[in-house]
This record gives structure tokens, C-alpha cells and sequence, in this order.
């Protein structure tokens, strides 16, 4: 049995898994060249939550691109998108245990066009084939990535991001609001 817990990572501000008491970046990216949790203050509270959910099996609001029961462990480190590479793991939830089976690359065809050629230090050659948790610790685990997403600092929408407004005004339209004049 494999053990999991969680530490704060202050060079890169985000809360982190510790598999065996190896940090994930320590496993799957020792050079650090390319990755980061995907619990990282730099990503925005809300996704981060969705993402934490999908570790607990709630597959309900994650990004469409991924199937089955795949979960995100190690993400782009500047914007922690999908199409950039991310390391995931499928996820078996069971009630005395949880077991993280084959490393892939998030959101990839279950069947590559070509076998690709092992390259050293490929995450996907790091990261163990399957790692096997006690459900109590991996659930204490979760607890605390909750408690450092409540913390105060992390990255919320501004009121003028664009991206902010075009969804204040979908809440108006759904909230029956649609005969009132928009107000910036």
C-alpha cells in the first residue's frame, strides 16, 4: 500500500500530493521543466474545486475532453490547459481503497496513431503504473487541498475581465433579469 498526503510547495505556491514522501514534481518532474499541481494559486478557486471533485469521483462538471474516471495529477505550469500535455492517471474509487492506474497524457485517444519511443525522464516512464491508497488517508489528503483552496489569495475572475462580464450577464438573462439594460 502506497501512502498519499499533501504539503504546501512555496516556490510554487500550490498545494501538492506526496506519494511516498516524494512530492508528484519530484516523480514525474525531476528538472522541473515543465509542470506543476494542478492546485496551483495561479489557476482561478473555481476550476481548482472542479478539479478536486473529479478526485472524488464527481465526474459531473469536469472539461468534456476527458473520459472515463481519468483524473488531472500534474498540469502545464503556465496555464494548466489540456491541450498542453497534462499527466493523468485513471482513478478507481473504492471504499478501503483508491488505486491510480495508467499514467497517460490527459484527454488522449485511448489508441495512439504510432508507438511512441520512450524518451528519459518521460513522465509517463517516471510515474509508477499503479499506486494504491488507503481510502482514510486519501480522503485526509482531500481535506487538505480543501483547506488551502479556502485560504485567502487565490486567483479570483476581476470585475472587468471579459470573461467575467459575459457571464454576469448570462446569470441576468437565466436569473429572468433579460428586459433590464446592461449596466458596466
Amino acid at each position: 500500500m502506497n501512502r498519499i498526503d499533501v504539503r504546501w510547495n512555496v516556490r510554487e505556491q500550490c498545494a501538492e500530493l506526496v506519494v511516498d514522501g516524494r512530492s508528484l514534481e519530484e516523480i514525474v518532474d525531476p528538472e522541473r521543466a515543465w509542470g506543476v499541481s494542478p492546485f496551483a494559486r495561479r489557476f482561478l478557486r473555481r476550476p481548482l474545486k472542479e478539479t478536486l471533485a473529479t478526485y472524488r469521483a464527481d465526474f459531473s462538471r469536469r472539461d468534456d475532453r476527458m473520459s472515463g474516471t481519468e483524473i488531472e495529477l500534474h498540469v502545464c505550469c503556465a496555464c494548466g490547459d489540456l491541450g498542453c500535455g497534462n499527466l493523468a492517471v485513471d482513478l478507481d474509487l473504492g471504499p478501503e481503497q483508491v488505486t491510480w492506474s495508467r499514467p497517460h497524457w490527459a484527454a488522449e485517444d485511448d489508441e495512439p496513431e504510432e508507438p511512441e519511443e520512450s524518451v528519459p525522464g518521460d513522465p509517463l516512464e517516471l510515474m509508477p503504473q499503479e499506486l494504491v491508497f488507503a481510502r482514510a488517508e486519501y480522503d485526509r489528503a482531500l481535506a487538505k487541498i480543501e483547506a488551502y483552496l479556502s485560504r485567502p489569495g487565490w486567483r479570483q475572475v476581476p470585475k472587468d475581465d471579459p470573461e467575467n462580464i459575459v457571464l454576469r450577464r448570462i446569470f441576468a438573462w437565466v436569473s429572468g433579469r433579460e428586459g433590464r439594460r446592461w449596466q458596466e
